[in-house]
């Protein structure tokens, strides 16, 4: 009980109100940060892709002073792109009662856009036999690189890598659950399936599985970008499959200790948390800086593929891996964070909610660097020298979602606050002043507290890929302020209306249903009272 009720304090306290006060009225900062997002998406849209709404083609750079864009991103990039479009539905859901006419106008026409971009994925999408640790199967995923044509892109040895298929699959979950287009979940039920199927179950001499996704088929090294991702959408799927009488459709594939391959038919639920933990347990025990209380990037591993057997019986071989190295890239701790933050919201485990604590008091110190302008401080978090070059812009925007994610369970505190609404703080504060300073047609530059710095060797350089983090963040900053509202607003009313209806709540606001005994267990907010399944 504690623990739980010290998660509701760290809920009021993120809320920045007291359980006393009356309903909340949605900020204008949240409005402010939604019309800014969707400002950044629409500008992004027009001016850093080409083609038609079946031929969408993303442009690697944009030049702000010649307006021309050059080169084709990778399917990374473009998955910004979605990324953005599910994050301003969003914030549009999150506020459509407050902003009825900007939800009317926009909506829809971001669920049309939405879908064409996921259309136009095709054209980053191959088809390959893959030789994999317990099974041998033909996979339609996406490569890095787009072709000319769909469904051709090249796929085989280094051409994919799991991180991407972990991106998509994130961002696709989260366009079913806004959009309830079927074809999202089943897309994103392979991607996952495709992931899991790249976890090493070799086993050890002590009959443990190895363990660990190597960043692609083609490469023996183990990433922290490789398994992490799929921790926070491996969670949302196992609550969008678990019922009652769930069926034990999936067939799921292991190694027995006498080496032989076997498989066996399992619920989409189980196998789905199960890896959410093993992934979780993985990586922390792997990756984790204890000193620094960040994650190193990668273990490096040599080149060469190893495989047992011949023919149809020829299976992936576990390679031994090195030690941690690596930068500790803010995105590595941000997806750890998000996971640690959904698997403590599904299993009320101890063990989550104490390394949430740890990452966000932590990686804040390790990351968020003071720096004063003109009397004011502000906190710069890790940007790069030049756009063209390093990818600190996004991964900035995975771990600020993170913070988010973690806000209303942190009870760790600095200046009277948790230090995940410090950080959340700290990304407004920034966005909102290259907002004001340095806003080039709806465009900012990477560095947002010095501008677009000319000492950068190309300056007038940016990339959509920048474009669609910032309007990511904005809109889930949005998101944020409106939780903080219905989070306050759900613990401070009126207990008289015990009458009506009840709608359970999230503490983060979010309200999940009205029926308590179809919710996972954890502490809810009901008619103005804390109610703990």
């Amino acid at each position: 009980m504690n623990h739980l009720l010290s998660a509701l304090l760290s809920c009021l306290v993120c809320c920045g109100i007291a359980a006393t006060s009356a309903a909340a009225v949605p900020s204008e900062a949240a409005l402010q940060d939604l019309r800014r997002a969707i400002d950044l998406v629409d500008a992004t849209m027009q001016h850093a892709f080409t083609g038609s709404a079946s031929t969408l083609r993303m442009y690697d750079t944009y030049n702000t002073q010649t307006q021309q864009g050059a080169g084709t991103a990778d399917v990374w990039p473009y998955t910004a792109a979605i990324e953005a479009h599910c994050s301003v539905l969003e914030a549009l859901d999150a506020l459509k009662d407050d902003a009825p006419e900007l939800y009317a106008a926009t909506r829809d026409r971001y669920v049309v856009r939405l879908r064409q971009l996921y259309d136009c994925l095709d054209y980053y999408r191959g088809t390959y036999t893959l030789y994999s640790y317990a099974q041998i199967r033909s996979w339609s995923i996406y490569g890095v690189h787009r072709s000319d044509t769909r469904g051709t892109a090249a796929v085989t040895g280094i051409e994919n890598v799991y991180d991407d298929q972990m991106w998509l699959c994130r961002e696709l979950v989260r366009a079913y659950r806004l959009t309830g287009d079927d074809a999202y979940l089943t897309k994103a039920e392979l991607l996952v399936n495709y992931c899991i199927d790249g976890w090493d179950c070799c086993l050890d001499p002590n009959g443990q599985e190895y363990g660990g996704i190597t960043w692609g088929p083609g490469y023996n090294s183990k990433h922290a970008c490789s398994n992490a991702p799929l921790i926070q959408p491996l969670v949302w799927l196992y609550e969008i499959y678990k019922t009652d009488d769930e069926p034990a459709n999936l067939r799921y594939f292991y190694i027995l200790p006498d080496g032989s391959r076997t498989n066996e038919m399992r619920r989409h639920s189980d196998v789905y948390l199960d890896f959410a933990r093993k992934i979780y347990a993985w990586q922390k025990k792997m990756l984790y800086s204890q000193s620094a209380g960040v994650y190193h990037d990668m273990l490096g591993a040599p080149g060469e593929i190893k495989y047992v057997g011949e023919g149809r019986n020829r299976y992936r071989d576990h390679v031994d891996t090195g030690a941690p190295t690596g930068t500790a890239y803010t995105y590595n701790t941000g997806t750890m964070l998000a996971g640690a933050a959904e698997l403590w919201r599904v299993t009320g485990e101890d063990i989550y909610k104490a390394d949430l604590n740890t990452v966000s008091q932590k990686s804040f110190n390790y990351f968020a660097k003071g720096k004063r302008i003109d009397g004011v401080v502000f906190r710069q978090w890790p940007t790069d020298p030049k756009a063209e070059e390093g990818f600190n812009t996004w991964f900035d925007n995975v771990l600020m979602r993170a913070y988010v994610d973690a806000c209303p369970y942190n009870t760790t505190f600095y200046n009277g606050k948790p230090y995940a609404q410090n950080a959340i703080e700290s990304f407004q504060q920034n966005l909102d002043y290259a907002y004001d300073h340095f806003n080039r047609a709806s465009m900012l530059p990477i560095n947002l507290l010095e501008g677009w710095d000319v000492s950068t060797g190309n300056p007038d350089v940016t990339k959509g890929f920048h474009q669609m983090a910032f309007a990511a963040e904005l809109a889930m900053l949005a998101v944020w302020h409106q939780r903080q509202a219905q989070a306050a607003a759900a613990v401070s009313a009126p207990r008289a209306a015990t009458s009506a209806a009840s709608t359970y709540y999230q503490l983060n606001g979010r309200a999940v249903g009205s029926a308590l005994d179809t919710l996972p267990r954890g502490l809810y907010v009901t008619k103005g009272k804390k109610i703990v399944k």
